[in-house]
């Protein structure tokens, strides 16, 4: 990899990373019907944007905890890892066709799931909307 690909990338990370952080919890936690609708979850989430990771902490639908970085051996029940062009493809107001959500960035390998699924797919749409809360237009 080339220096100013590495300095692009980092960039494209930071400006990415921002954008979810603004985005994320306040939007959720402050949003009754989006905590209504997580209600019945809560668990550890490992979100990777590139190389930076969260530790999003739900309980009963609210985002407890938005930690950035993980102590070493810090448990987690499901992560979901993306590559900064995968992240940033879907964040896209609106995305292109293929890079619109986790599963169709999945089968393109610019994200994975992982570890304990189920609190993910029982509570999939749910998911999606937060994860498209950085969108310029956001879940709505």
């Amino acid at each position: 990899m080339s220096g100013t690909s590495k300095v692009s990338r980092e960039q494209l990370e930071r400006k990415l990373c921002a954008r979810f952080e603004q985005a994320v919890p306040k939007r959720v936690n402050g949003d009754p019907h989006f905590v209504w609708r997580g209600r019945n979850l809560s668990a550890d989430c490992l979100l990777q944007i590139g190389t930076v990771s969260y530790l999003l902490r739900f309980e009963q639908g609210s985002i407890k905890e938005c930690r950035k970085g993980l102590p070493l051996m810090c448990p987690w029940d499901f992560a979901i890892r993306g590559s900064a062009r995968g992240w940033d493809a879907l964040w896209q107001d609106p995305p292109k066709p293929g890079w619109h959500d986790l599963f169709a960035l999945t089968k393109r390998g610019e994200m994975t799931l992982e570890g304990n699924l189920h609190p993910l797919v029982a509570n999939l749409q749910y998911f999606k909307d937060i994860l498209a809360l950085p969108r310029k237009g956001g879940a709505r």
